[in-house]
């Protein structure tokens, strides 16, 4: 062997040496790099008649794709029980406790008590307006409670739209790396760090959107939906197209008040049930759906039972005319009723200036009701601007009218006369969203109903009516707030008997339990999606300590090279001395 010879493979020893520091140093530079992945050198040697010496070698990442995959498919639920999570723990804020000054639960035990006051007391005022503010305060806060669940499902929405635009985002940067990997010249270092950023464009894709993947012949990543559907082929990406909607509101509704999830024609909306894409979907067209309707049983079963038991009695004073809250009716509408009520006008003091008695047995249209109730003296009745039924009193002065349903039997819900057409309704608005205490009522709380117009065979003109005394309806409606009412199945509960106070105490109560079970399901997708993580990190990671190791050792095995270089300068030179 020559002293060329040795010169030229020390020198690709120190060559080969110097990659692999190269690559050292570049795994502690990139060491917090998300992604990165521990690269290294593969020995290559070449043998020649002079001996063996080593070439460059091929540097790859420590990539484990196996490992990978189930890091992705960990970090989909995740971003799925995440999101439930955080919509749930705010909505469950907002409901607040099963105890307190300021809750639904508070406010039907507050009602109860100050309805009991007002039928003990019926002629005091202030009773009867603390009986309202408490109603008001507690139809308040089931419009408060919709209006943050709407805006939570608004909110949702367009996190939808934001997360399909940041899917379609990474779907595109995995479609350059594609082609940066494939069909492209590449040193192995460019190649090795492409793949790296592919594997992580993929795993921050899996949080947003449950998918699966392959990979090609030619290294390329294939990417579809769970369900089926294409989002990068062998060359072009998919995108998913949305725009979230402008106004949410309780009857806002998937498929028709919200857009599809489209991809090439397809609604992925039904399909999606993973990443953060699928917890939104969820939350806003599944869960806080339920919860708003838990809500409305809540706020309708309150008004139609308090109502019925309302349009039974009448005030003092009384009020001058009895609007309905039921409209669209017209002279022609159809009619069905049994039973008689007692229609009267009194005087402010309760006492007797007309009354009648009417049959609603032959009646088969409103024109028949209205034809009746004109037949009681000092009583007009009406049609108003929006087929509302109106009875007013034509005495003048400070009469008003009274209206005992009595044995009346009205429509397909059993109602009595006058709830039915909603003459003395208490609550009005459809649903927890629109709830409110009539406007007649909030203007003048002293036109609550307090007793009824008496029912006696031998009730004269110039008798008392309705005793000032009388606090029977308002026992009656106090009594309603812990007495058994039936509620229809409703989001997540199934219909059952219960108190309005119980019913609004197990909706706090199931919304803090749905809230700490999606928290606790979320800390274990978490802690599964870590340990899978910590397991592909320790593989694949860059060790600090291990590559300062390397680095010394490389250090000495270059300074070896670089002696021998000197060696061999030394025995040049003394060749040529000789020479000379």
């Amino acid at each position: 062997m020559s002293l060329t010879f040795a010169l030229n493979i020390t020198a690709r020893g120190l060559q080969a040496t110097e990659n692999r520091m190269t690559v050292s140093a570049q795994n502690i530079t990139n060491a917090d790099k998300p992604g990165y992945t521990r690269k290294s050198v593969t020995d290559r040697y070449i043998t020649t008649n002079a001996g063996t010496a080593p070439i460059f070698g091929q540097i790859s990442g420590a990539t484990d794709r196996y490992l990978s995959k189930t890091v992705i498919n960990d970090i989909s639920l995740v971003g799925f029980r995440n999101t439930i999570a955080e919509y749930l723990d705010l909505y469950n804020k907002h409901l607040g406790a099963t105890d307190g000054a300021s809750t639904l639960a508070s406010y039907a035990d507050a009602l109860y008590t100050n309805l009991q006051a007002v039928a003990t007391s019926p002629e005091t005022s202030a009773n009867k307006a603390f009986s309202i503010s408490i109603a008001q305060n507690m139809a308040n806060g089931l419009r408060n409670l919709s209006m943050n669940i709407q805006d939570q499902r608004g909110q949702a929405d367009l996190k939808i739209e934001e997360t399909v635009n940041t899917i379609n985002t990474s779907i595109q940067r995995i479609h350059e790396l594609n082609e940066r990997v494939s069909g492209s010249v590449l040193n192995d270092a460019a190649l090795a760090e492409y793949q790296d950023q592919r594997l992580y464009e993929l795993e921050q894709l899996s949080q947003e959107l449950g998918i699966q993947y392959f990979f090609d012949s030619a290294d390329r990543v294939q990417i579809f939906t769970q369900s089926g559907q294409v989002l990068l082929g062998t060359t072009t990406p998919h995108k998913i197209n949305f725009s979230a909607s402008t106004n949410v509101h309780s009857t806002t509704t998937y498929p028709v008040g919200f857009a599809p999830l489209d991809l090439d024609g397809i609604d992925l909306t039904p399909l999606l049930n993973n990443g953060r894409l699928g917890g939104l979907i969820q939350i806003r067209d599944t869960t806080l759906v339920q919860e708003q309707a838990k809500l409305d049983e809540f706020a309708n079963t309150l008004k139609f039972q308090m109502n019925a038991i309302h349009n039974t009695g009448t005030s003092l004073p009384p009020q001058a005319s009895l609007t309905g809250t039921l409209q669209g009716l017209t002279g022609a509408t159809a009619f069905s009723g049994a039973g008689t009520i007692r229609v009267g006008v009194i005087d402010q003091a309760g006492a007797v200036i007309n009354y009648a008695d009417i049959n609603l047995a032959a009646m088969t249209s409103v024109n028949d009701v209205m034809t009746a109730l004109n037949g009681v003296p000092n009583i007009n009745a009406s049609l108003g601007i929006n087929g509302e039924l109106i009875v007013a009193s034509t005495f003048g002065g400070t009469s008003g009218v009274a209206i005992n349903p009595m044995t009346s039997d009205v429509g397909a819900l059993n109602q009595n006369f006058s709830h039915f057409f909603g003459l003395n309704d208490m609550f009005v608005g459809q649903g927890a969203e629109n709830l409110d205490v009539s406007t007649i009522l909030q203007n003048n709380t002293d036109f609550l109903s307090t007793g009824s117009l008496s029912t006696s065979l031998t009730l004269a003109v110039g008798d008392r009516g309705v005793a000032r005394g009388d606090g029977s309806v308002a026992d009656a409606m106090a009594d309603l707030l812990i007495e058994n009412v039936s509620f229809g199945a409703a989001g997540n509960f199934p219909a059952q008997t219960n108190t309005l106070k119980k019913y609004i105490q197990a909706i706090v109560s199931n919304a803090a339990s749905r809230s700490q079970i999606a928290d606790q399901e979320a800390d274990t997708a978490q802690v599964i999606y870590q340990q899978t993580k910590d397991v592909l990190s320790n593989k694949t990671g860059v060790n600090i300590d291990e590559e300062t190791a390397k680095m010394v050792e490389l250090q000495t095995k270059y300074q070896a090279s670089a002696s021998v270089i000197a060696t061999i300068r030394t025995c040049f030179n003394a060749l040529l001395d000789a020479v000379r």
